[in-house]
């Protein structure tokens, strides 16, 4: 027995979507929107999504690839010009007007087709709302890149200590995520210790760790093209009592964010749990990005947990949730899980443990 495709089921979704809206026929070339609609996993490709069955347009590089790999379309390889091939391509599904993602289209892109004679107007990224509740496969995806990112963290742990440079730590977990299968880590680890934290997105540096330094770890692997993102910050050494006092706040505000997932919800609601907590507590101005984004085959991408979301959870999402405190001059805070929203709440999809003593040290 062959078991079917979750792609066909994905493409019929996405003819739902559009006749909703009102889209004939919909150009679509972001690269993970290939990937999700089609399976196809290849670098250069777009998919015309028309009436009739979806045709894969790509080059001489990707053709034995792309056969092997796509399900439910056809598959066109140009001759010279992409931009021919997609008008070939719209000539046989008859349509002359083609809708696209204005998100991820640039205007040369856009001027190259209008040469072909083809009449285009923007959209929402329709594909990317559909991304946003997964399936039972891409679950098992992310929970194994989940488990790749954590099995390699807890074996890193007994490396951060005194005298260890950032940059030195980052290699490590890194080396050690592609040793567990993945093709790569799923963004530039970060590593950030003592003052460095205070920045959320620091960039790793060859400063050494020292005694009682905060030190804040954001990473994430691979695995089948979907992707894991947590944040874990532990001590090297015995906590202070400040460093425990605003840790344990971060740790309260995420509960208190995970609490209030449930479907139906505005993820507005989310964001607020966490920044209420953390505002009410004197820290507003050092909170200042997100409580989450969702994560599959990109990073980040949506729902937006976010005071600026227009975005509502829905069963089946999966996004993190990650607040944080970051204080010039002193360090910051970060704890970041990834979790599932069930039909009555949310369930935590990442295990290691949010103390700051890290795993193994309790």
């Amino acid at each position: 027995m062959t078991t079917k495709r979750p792609e066909l089921k994905r493409i019929a979704g996405l003819k739902r979507l559009m006749a909703k809206a009102g889209v004939g026929a919909l150009l679509i070339s972001k690269r993970e929107n290939v990937r999700y609609l089609t399976g196809f996993s290849g670098s250069a490709g777009s998919v015309l999504v028309a009436s009739g069955t979806p045709c894969l347009i790509t080059d001489f590089r990707y053709a034995i690839q792309a056969r092997r790999e796509a399900a439910g379309v056809t598959v066109l390889i140009q001759k010279t010009d992409h931009y021919a091939a997609l008008r070939e391509a719209a000539e046989h599904a008859n349509v002359d007007t083609l809708w696209f993602d204005e998100t991820s289209f640039t205007i040369e892109n856009l001027n190259k087709l209008r040469k072909q004679g083809l009449t285009l107007k923007g959209h929402r990224d329709l594909v990317g709302d559909l991304r946003q509740q997964k399936d039972p496969r891409e679950l098992a995806s992310l929970r194994k890149a989940i488990r790749r990112a954590e099995e390699s963290f807890r074996e890193l742990n007994r490396y951060i200590r005194p005298g260890v440079r950032e940059s030195a730590l980052a290699l490590m977990l890194e080396f050690m995520m592609r040793e567990k299968g993945a093709r790569k880590a799923a963004f530039d680890t970060i590593v950030a210790s003592g003052r460095n934290g205070a920045m959320p997105h620091a960039s790793v540096t060859d400063r050494r760790i020292k005694e009682g330094d905060l030190v804040t770890i954001d990473f994430g692997a691979e695995a089948d093209g979907y992707f894991s993102d947590i944040t874990r910050t532990v001590c090297v050494g015995r906590p202070s009592a400040r460093q425990r006092e605003i840790h344990l706040l971060v740790l309260q505000a995420q509960q208190a964010a995970v609490a209030a997932v449930r479907p139906g919800v505005a993820c507005t609601v989310v964001d607020g749990a966490a920044r209420d907590l953390i505002g009410g507590a004197g820290h507003a101005k050092q909170f200042g990005h997100g409580t989450g984004h969702g994560v599959g085959l990109m990073v980040h991408e949506g729902p937006s947990i976010s005071p600026l979301s227009g975005d509502q959870v829905q069963p089946r999402m999966v996004f993190t949730v990650e607040p944080g405190i970051y204080i010039p001059g002193w360090g910051g805070v970060r704890i970041e899980d990834m979790v599932l929203v069930t039909e009555s709440g949310a369930k935590v999809l990442t295990t290691l443990p949010r103390g700051l003593e890290g795993p193994g040290k309790r």
